[in-house]
């Protein structure tokens, strides 16, 4: 009987399964990955965390290039079902010829609540910005994710793999343990709205561009498919307008993008690695043209 629990053991172990990044839990972020970490989840797909808790195999050397802040939560941190190369921030440093430094601020889960609270903590990131990229969701500014635990964001490596596969893998299938990675959805608030208003208003300071950067709005499936049908999909997009009209952002509405469908989903909400690639050159193409000099802009 030992004998088969070792085995089964170590057959977890070489699977890679829990080969994953570990989180803090923290009182002002909700919780973030530690950072310096890396690894291969199922042995396949790496993943890198810098000293920032940036999901980036770059270590953060702002002086290096001209920098892009990536603002977000799994859409943008990708996450253990993608190798490195097939995440957004990869694809689009990629897309953009490597001009521009692409540092990912983006957990899992985060609202921009949390978001904004990385921000504060780490106000040389911000300092250092000439250019920002934000990833807006249903209900981000309803208020911040909290740690959901162990089994949803580990905050450790777990000394027997065969308990820890089985009660986050198995058990689930069985009882509903309500293991959500999703950050919450609710009505928008008007103080986490200011919040927002105020970190934009920094992170333009920092880049000293009259366009200083650029909001998309990433919908689920449910919401694109309602979007394709005629429908807005995004209740708070009116005030979002308003902040980018007031600091000179560009609004990239992901729903409304021809190139954007259905098929680009692998679950619910998250993208393909295709999807990924058709994300990657969307924000791009909008990046360039905010980036261009006014005499090369489209006039579209």
């Amino acid at each position: 009987m030992l004998l088969v629990v070792a085995v089964v053991e170590a057959a977890i172990r070489l699977s890679g399964i829990t080969d994953f990044p570990a989180y803090a839990v923290d009182d002002e972020l909700g919780y973030v990955v530690k950072p310096n970490q890396s690894g291969h989840f199922l042995v396949k797909n790496s993943w890198s965390f810098n000293s920032k808790s940036m999901p980036t195999a770059v270590e953060w050397n702002p002086s290096a290039h001209p920098n892009i802040l990536l603002i977000g939560n799994s859409i943008v941190m990708g996450g253990n079902p993608y190798d490195q190369q097939d995440k957004l921030t990869t694809m689009l440093t990629s897309n953009l010829g490597g001009a521009y430094q692409i540092w990912p601020a983006a957990i899992g889960g985060w609202t921009n609540v949390n978001e904004m609270a990385y921000l504060r903590r780490n106000p040389d990131v911000v300092k250092v910005a000439n250019f920002f990229v934000w990833e807006y969701m249903s209900g981000g500014l309803s208020g911040p994710n909290s740690w959901a635990g162990d089994y949803v964001f580990p905050s450790y490596r777990p000394v027997w793999a065969t308990g820890y596969v089985f009660r986050r893998y198995v058990l689930p299938h069985v009882i509903n343990l309500k293991l959500n990675e999703l950050p919450p959805v609710g009505d928008l608030k008007d103080n986490y709205l200011k919040d927002f208003e105020t970190s934009i208003a920094e992170l333009s300071r920092s880049s000293k561009l009259p366009h200083p950067g650029l909001i998309f709005l990433y919908p689920t499936k449910k919401e694109l498919l309602f979007a394709k049908q005629g429908g807005e999909w995004l209740h708070e997009k009116a005030a979002l307008v308003k902040v980018c009209d007031e600091f000179g952002l560009k609004l990239i509405d992901v729903a409304a993008n021809e190139a954007w469908n259905a098929s680009l989903y692998r679950d619910s909400v998250h993208p393909t690695v295709q999807g990924n690639a058709v994300l990657a050159t969307i924000l791009s193409s909008a990046i360039a043209e905010t980036l261009a000099p006014p005499s090369q802009r489209s006039s579209r």
